[in-house]
C-alpha cells in the first residue's frame, strides 16, 4: 500500500477501523483490507423478489482483521473524515493513486487559506504540504499534512 499508487492488488477499498489522535499533533488510522464473503450468504427476504434475486448474487464484503495498516502522519495541519455516501468525485481535482490519494490540486487545497490562520502555515511549514486521502468503504479521510505518512503492518502491539 502506497500513497499516490495504482495500488492494484487491492480489489476493493478498506475499512476505516479506529482513528487516534495523539498528544503532539500526530494522528494514526487503523485500516483492514477487505475479506469477501459467500456469494449470496446475507441475503434477507425483502418482500421484493427482484431485490431478493439481486441480494442472492451479492457477495458481502468484511474488514479482514488479521490484515491490517497503521496510517501515521507524525504532524498534520488538518484532517476530516466524511460520510462516503455524501463525497463526491470532481473531475477539477487532480489525483493520483487508488484508495490511499495524493492530491495535486483539491477543493480543500483551495479552501486552506479560509480555514487556517493566514502566514501561519506557510512559517511552519516553509517546505510546503500535501493533500492526502484515504479512501474507505464507509468513509473519506482528507489529511493536509506537511509530512509523508508512514504505513506499516498493524499489529496490537504498535498501539
Amino acid at each position: 500500500m502506497f500513497f499516490g499508487k495504482d495500488n492494484s492488488e487491492l480489489k476493493s477499498a478498506p475499512f476505516l477501523v479506529r482513528t487516534i489522535e495523539e498528544e503532539e499533533n500526530e494522528i494514526k488510522f487503523i485500516v483492514a483490507l477487505t475479506t469477501y464473503g459467500e456469494k449470496g450468504s446475507e441475503t434477507v427476504d425483502t418482500g421484493n423478489k427482484v431485490l431478493n434475486d439481486l441480494l442472492c448474487e451479492c457477495v458481502p464484503l468484511n474488514p479482514d482483521y488479521d490484515n491490517m495498516y497503521e496510517i501515521i502522519f507524525e504532524d498534520y495541519v488538518f484532517h476530516i473524515t466524511r460520510n462516503e455516501s455524501y463525497a463526491s468525485y470532481d473531475e477539477w481535482e487532480i489525483r493520483k493513486g487508488k484508495y490511499f490519494i495524493i492530491f495535486e490540486r483539491s477543493h480543500l487545497l483551495e479552501l486552506l487559506p479560509e480555514i487556517v490562520v493566514p502566514g501561519f502555515i506557510e512559517c511552519h511549514y516553509p517546505d510546503g504540504w500535501k493533500h492526502y486521502g484515504i479512501y474507505c468503504q464507509n468513509h473519506i479521510i482528507d489529511v493536509i499534512a506537511p509530512c509523508k505518512p508512514i504505513v506499516k503492518k498493524y499489529t496490537p502491539d504498535n498501539v
